[in-house]
């Protein structure tokens, strides 16, 4: 193991073998995927502030409280909010056909979440999900 201070950031070099990594998504991970399987899109929203995150998070960033309020939120009013194109495969070589990632946004919410498109990508774009499999699928109309 080592430093390397010979670029402007500092890097540690190191192995680090797993055999097997789980992560647990936690009791409200558990609910925005829940959600998912029921074909919606599950928020929590704070009780102090009013804030409704996407996906659900089990703690409000600002207030500092619990949160254990989740809510539906209106899957159809999703929009592009970033978005990029992937046209070479993790060894280099061309696609047949660009992939577009996309950052999807729900008004009145913080927070987003990446989901293929296809379409008419753009941003503020707005989306209609396909699949509710992992990872979403959107088509941007």
């Amino acid at each position: 193991m080592s430093w390397d201070k010979s670029v402007k950031e500092i890097r540690w070099n190191d192995v680090m073998e797993a055999e097997r990594y789980e992560y647990t998504v936690g009791p409200a991970g558990e609910e925005f995927f829940n959600g998912l399987k029921q074909g919606k899109i599950v928020g929590s929203k704070c009780s102090k502030c009013g804030k409704v995150y996407v996906p659900a998070r089990l703690y409000c960033e600002d207030c500092f409280v619990k949160v254990d309020n989740y809510v539906e939120v209106n899957k159809d009013s999703g929009y592009v909010d970033s978005y990029t194109v992937i046209y070479k495969d993790d060894e280099g070589r061309p696609l047949e056909k660009p992939v577009y990632v996309a950052l999807i946004r729900f008004p009145n919410t913080v927070g987003g979440l990446l989901c293929y498109a296809e379409g008419n990508v753009r941003i503020g774009g707005k989306v209609k999900i396909t699949s509710f499999d992992w990872p979403l699928r959107v088509t941007v109309e």
